[in-house]
């Protein structure tokens, strides 16, 4: 529930005021445009195809209209006076603002006599929570190429948001700032009817495969879908009853996947036993559940591909992201924790109770091949953090040797013997990050490899270990370089020499959790959550 401040009423009195008077005066619209904003290409499309390049009517819908002259603005950045007027927004929530400025959206201020009256994503414009793909594109019957197919989820998306963004919205939330709401998942929640499903038991697992459909859905997701089910059974014991399996198209009939043999891409249908498609709606079931059985500890995996924007999710083109998921998350008041292979996956790391994943919020991951000559040798995120969880095998995780596995030890293990190329992250980078935006002057460029070897002293064992593997061979004095990681990956991707972009990333963790962010509740929370035994969190 947002806590509204006094100057949060103010802002509301006075935007109601404004609705209630005559709305004359200066209308502007200012549209964002950082470079490689793709979003921002097609909101110029839009007002192209409507003859409303430099001034376009902006309508409430319920009888008022203005007309605002459209301005651009080449980057993300605002004004120091613009800063302060959105902060007086309602609904405005800065570091969502933030994380849309780092991943190019294509962002819009509203000003009324030169005063900004509302502000947020294009995006926003559009309620996308119920809008399905067409079948032929999701369940393609074997008429079309792959080829073909995703050019057809790029014209039905290219389509879709041409029809459904607009800038009435802005006009909208200016007039009634108390519309934000409507949008939130909360109120979503409330509206939805829930479906008849089988109560939660008191411990769960949820596999979830992403993707929109069959062309984004490798036979990777199938493999280490059952891969992993097959590992949580027969090692942890859970039960049938306490699995869910989110996977491709359920019972429904066509093609479900893609598969590469001899050098291409053929569709092809690759079920899951059980499975039913990976939707907000039946994913919100299970939090519904949740919330009628509480309490109850829920083990979620994503398998599959990812987002900036969050998890792709079957037949929907809106995507599963952090404000989804943090509401659902709460909604269910369980305790839950997540465990990701896919790209850009760490943008979910504050949804759930604690997160572990292969990549950061910016970076992409390996894994996803459609290939399974490729999977049976992939050493993604989600294979080495699994599979080394056998009987067998727990004494090469156990890093402080107390004879269980903890999800920061299987994420250790993960990141030392993985695919090299990923930057793994987790709930406690994602705070670490947070704290660096708030207090840059508190992130060097480069730190000797003596003082993180100094901080590490104070790290669990299992940091420490991975520390020495990713610094092995080099000199003490060392500088490990620690901005930009995304930049430090992309280049490293493409010719890889010298220590791993990840050792940066871990870096910054030592320094935030040995010095910065020492006693902190919600780091306290964090490390605690992921300390914990897989064995014990597993049993019922």
């Amino acid at each position: 529930m947002r806590i509204w401040t006094t100057v949060g009423f103010l802002a509301l009195f006075a935007a109601q005021a404004m609705a209630q008077s005559t709305d004359s005066g200066d209308w502007r619209i200012t549209l964002l445009k950082p470079q490689g904003c793709s979003a921002c290409t097609l909101v110029e499309e839009s007002l192209k195809r409507k003859g409303n390049l430099q001034r376009v009517a902006l309508s409430d819908g319920r009888g008022a209209e203005v007309t605002a002259a459209v301005e651009r603005r080449q980057g993300s950045s605002l004004t120091e006076e613009e800063w302060q007027q959105v902060l007086t927004l309602p609904y405005f929530d800065k570091p969502q603002w933030q994380l849309q400025a780092s991943e190019r959206a294509a962002q819009v201020l509203l000003k009324h006599d030169g005063r900004v009256v509302a502000a947020g994503n294009i995006a926003d414009s559009a309620d996308l929570r119920s809008v399905t793909f067409p079948d032929d594109l999701t369940l393609p019957l074997g008429s079309g190429s792959v080829e073909s197919v995703r050019a057809g989820y790029s014209s039905f998306f290219s389509g879709l948001f041409l029809r459904s963004w607009n800038l009435d919205w802005f006009y909208r939330l200016a007039r009634d700032p108390a519309l934000a709401a409507s949008r939130r998942m909360d109120a979503w929640m409330a509206q939805r009817s829930p479906a008849a499903v089988a109560p939660l038991q008191p411990v769960n697992v949820i596999l979830m495969s992403t993707g929109n459909g069959a062309v984004d859905n490798p036979i990777f997701n199938a493999i280490r879908s059952e891969e992993i089910q097959q590992l949580l059974t027969t090692e942890f014991g859970v039960m049938p009853a306490q699995l869910r399996v989110f996977h491709g198209s359920g019972e429904q009939r066509g093609f479900n996947a893609v598969e590469q043999t001899r050098g291409a891409l053929r569709f092809v249908r690759r079920d899951v036993p059980g499975a039913q498609p990976f939707r907000l709606q039946s994913l919100a079931d299970v939090f519904e559940q949740a919330r009628r059985q509480a309490p109850t500890r829920n083990l979620f995996v994503l398998i599959g591909h990812g987002g900036p924007d969050g998890a792709p999710m079957w037949g929907q083109p809106a995507a599963l992201g952090p404000e989804e998921l943090l509401a659902l998350h709460r909604h269910g008041n369980s305790d839950d924790v997540l465990v990701s292979g896919n790209c850009f996956g760490g943008v979910l790391a504050q949804a759930m109770s604690c997160g572990f994943f292969g990549a950061r919020p910016d970076t992409v991951a390996t894994g996803c091949q459609a290939d399974a000559a490729e999977v049976a040798q992939s050493k993604d995120y989600l294979h080495v953090f699994f599979s080394v969880l056998s009987k067998a095998r727990r004494h090469q995780v156990d890093a402080d040797g107390n004879g269980q596995v903890s999800f920061d030890e299987a994420h250790w293990y993960a990141t030392q013997y993985g695919d090299e190329r990923n930057i793994t992250y987790s709930t406690v980078d994602a705070l670490a990050e947070a704290y660096f935006e708030q207090h840059p002057d508190a992130l060097p460029a480069e730190l000797p490899l003596t003082e993180a070897r100094q901080l590490a002293a104070g790290a669990p064992a299992a940091e420490r270990a991975a520390l020495q593997t990713l610094s092995a061979g080099l000199d003490a004095s060392y500088p490990i370089p620690m901005r930009d990681l995304a930049a430090q990956g992309a280049r490293w991707t493409e010719r890889p020499q010298g220590p791993r972009p990840m050792l940066g990333q871990l870096a910054r963790r030592l320094l935030y959790t040995q010095r910065f962010g020492k006693g902190t509740a919600s780091l306290a929370r964090a490390q605690d959550c992921g300390s914990r035994a897989l064995d014990s969190f597993l049993t019922q």
